[in-house]
């Protein structure tokens, strides 16, 4: 069953959001009653009917609705500094998201590579593996941020980033998978001594996802994929 967004998901007779109406109707060539599944990526998972499809749209009826709990029993936040080919970040925002992620920190750091991100380009990547995945939770997706800034807002006790310099530990030795965790994976030059020491200096331990050295993108989605599976 095909899967849209509805961000704004209730009972009755409804009109699909103009962008996915068009994917329906004009790309998918959905038909008056095909079912379909909505999701508004807060939980709530809907079965509906097509009502109608018109040159204005196309609406339909919910016959039924459910409110899923949250996937996680921990919270799992990445802040990811942005890679210099966007085609590569966005690979991470949709293969983290099909994984299972709740928040996602554009991270801008001194080596980073790029500081300005199209949201809604990204945001449709979010949309998009949402959906092809069936998950009914969107993650967040945070303005891009500077590393003084996020460490100096509120953010949980369990601390980590990604090193590939000095004393280190392994992620699945140090991740405690019943807490909630923020995790910072830096740009490909790694962060600075300055940076590293700062983070340390905040209680941020950190650790390795594994003997290779790779590339930031990789290295979000092993993260995230081992934080998951550590949370069973």
């Amino acid at each position: 069953m095909h899967a849209f967004y509805m961000p704004d998901l209730g009972l009755g007779v409804t009109e699909l959001p103009e962008e996915e109406a068009r994917h329906a109707t004009s790309v998918l060539r959905l038909r008056v009653g095909d079912r379909i599944s909505l999701l508004d990526g807060k939980g709530a998972r809907a079965e509906a009917i097509i009502e109608e499809i018109s040159k204005r749209g196309c609406s339909v009826r919910v016959v039924d609705r459910t409110v899923l709990s949250t996937e996680r029993n921990a919270r799992i936040h990445l802040a990811v500094a942005p890679t210099k080919q966007m085609d590569r970040f966005e690979w991470m925002l949709e293969k983290c998201t099909e994984i299972g992620v709740d928040r996602i920190t554009p991270l801008i750091t001194d080596r980073a590579e790029r500081e300005k991100l199209r949201r809604d380009r990204l945001e449709r990547v979010l949309i998009s593996a949402m959906k092809q995945s069936q998950r009914a939770w969107l993650p967040q997706l945070d303005e891009p941020t500077s590393l003084n800034d996020l460490i100096s807002g509120v953010i949980p006790d369990q601390r980590l980033f990604g090193w590939c310099e000095g004393e280190r530990k392994s992620l699945t030795s140090t991740y405690r998978p019943q807490e909630d965790a923020l995790l910072l994976i830096g740009p490909e030059g790694d962060f600075t001594p300055e940076e590293a020491r700062t983070l340390i200096d905040r209680g941020f331990a950190p650790v390795s996802m594994g003997i290779a050295r790779l590339r930031t993108e990789t290295a979000a989605i092993t993260a995230c994929a081992w934080m998951n599976l550590a949370q069973g």
